[in-house]
């Protein structure tokens, strides 16, 4: 059976994404922080405070045993900051680039080094790539902007292991929706992710609407 680490599963992509991936036969081992989820058969979710280094090396040596068997990874943690331009201090840059990219390096560099990754998949937003101003998610942006950079790094860098960005408009239910009137359901991006985990293609940032 394959295995896979999903980080952030009580969240709308991260339950999406357990279903999907336990419906096609994969063992779960899921990374939550205060919302565990119920249990299911083929999965274990796994406790973790990911707001410091150490605090995610503690966490990843902790679980090695689980983890050194998975051959699939997606980084879906990742807060957003949501202020005004005006507002933002250099602490609202660092946490948005300390969440969405350092964690996501962290991870990703155990997995090389301790697993038999195969394939991994890294979570952007629906503006990535995009040179514009940003008035209220100017560090998320920065953040996101730079993990679709390290992809693309790790992508030619670490072959054949591959390493794909997957970014969608706001997903329904979300507290926050950045564009009006336009959503798309956390199964349908899930569902993307699953078909493109398993692809043989590398280094794309892939948008679902």
């Amino acid at each position: 059976m394959n295995k896979i680490f999903i980080t952030g599963v009580s969240g709308l992509l991260g339950q999406a994404l357990v279903e999907m991936f336990l419906q096609n036969d994969f063992f779960v081992y899921g990374h939550y922080f205060q919302h565990q989820p119920e249990d299911q058969d083929n999965a274990k979710w796994l406790q973790g405070d990911l707001s410091s280094l150490k605090k995610i090396r503690n966490f990843l040596g902790r679980n090695q045993p689980d983890l050194s068997g998975c051959e699939f990874l997606i980084n879906n943690y990742g807060p957003i900051t949501i202020k005004d331009i005006s507002a933002l201090t250099a602490d609202d840059y660092c946490h948005d680039f300390f969440h969405n990219v350092l964690t996501a390096i962290e991870i990703t560099d155990f997995f090389i080094q301790q697993t038999r990754l195969r394939s991994v998949i890294n979570i952007g937003f629906e503006n990535i790539g995009k040179i514009m101003p940003y008035k209220k998610v100017l560090p998320y942006a920065i953040a996101k902007n730079a993990l679709l950079l390290i992809t693309k790094s790790h992508a030619e860098t670490y072959q054949p292991i591959r390493f794909n960005l997957v970014s969608s408009v706001s997903l329904n239910g979300a507290s926050e929706i950045l564009k009006k009137n336009q959503t798309v359901s956390p199964r349908k991006v899930a569902r993307e992710i699953f078909r493109i985990i398993g692809s043989n293609k590398s280094g794309l940032n892939i948008m679902i609407k």
